[in-house]
């Protein structure tokens, strides 16, 4: 009941992944990316160890084969599983287990691989890998984003509504550009897309707090609100911003 589809940017070494389903917070189960490295997905009654392991692989340098091959071997359970890889080079595979009982499809594109199970029709990942090829020159995020929703509208699961989804791409020095998550909704592909909206381009401003904090200003209007507060508890010795608050580069 999970439709998804993990992708490489040939041009910054990304890897990115969207995906949706009729349960609840599928986001923290079912996608493993390592920027530069790979992809893997791990889905149908999902366990989020097979893709810690798939994408270890990937990160150890193994192909998509290989890191696949590792992967089916460590579980008696494997049949119950629907996996896919995607490896630096744009390889891939995918495992689809003898014991999924519903429709379910796999389809490759360029530097893309969606993957669904328990799917209204075989055309769901068709529709999904067209409209990531077609859309080439747009931003990576917003094409994963509209392959999503090229899933849902090409039918999507069997029964719904979808009730969460995720989008999620790495960045250098391990610091992703999108992490973003919706783990309740009634419609969650349209929530997704709002969040992504939302969220425009805050991740340069997230990296630059992470990789070099001293260059970006404080808020004034947060370091006001907090003086004020450390104040009226009668805190100002126990914090140096209330002392000291020229020591703080504050913009409005």
């Amino acid at each position: 009941m999970t439709f998804s589809i993990i992708a490489r940017c040939a041009d910054t070494g990304a890897f990115g992944a969207a995906i949706t389903t009729s349960d609840l917070a599928v986001g923290s189960r079912c996608i493993r990316l390592c920027h530069g490295k790979g992809a893997f997905l791990s889905q149908h009654r999902t366990d989020s160890r097979l893709g810690d392991l798939g994408i270890a692989r990937l990160a150890g340098g193994q192909d998509a084969q290989a890191a696949m091959a590792a992967v089916v071997q460590s579980s008696t359970d494997i049949e119950w599983r629907q996996l896919g890889a995607l490896d630096s080079a744009g390889g891939f595979d995918v495992y689809h287990g003898k014991r999924m009982y519903s429709i379910f499809t796999h389809s490759r594109g360029d530097d893309c691989l969606a993957l669904g199970n328990i799917l209204a029709n075989e055309g769901v990942t068709d529709a999904m890998a067209a409209v990531f090829a077609k859309s080439t020159g747009l931003p990576f995020a917003e094409r994963l984003v509209r392959a999503l929703e090229a899933g849902e509208q090409a039918g999507g699961e069997i029964l719904g509504p979808l009730r969460s989804a995720a989008l999620r791409v790495t960045g250098e020095e391990g610091i992703d550009a999108y992490d973003l998550r919706v783990d309740i909704s009634d419609n969650a592909v349209a929530d997704l897309r709002g969040l992504f909206e939302a969220y425009g381009d805050r991740q340069d401003a997230l990296r630059r707090v992470a990789l070099n904090p001293d260059a970006v200003p404080v808020q004034k209007r947060l370091f006001e609100a907090s003086l004020a507060r450390i104040r009226e508890r009668a805190l100002t010795d126990r914090f140096p911003s209330a002392r000291h608050p020229d020591d703080w580069d504050v913009t409005a």
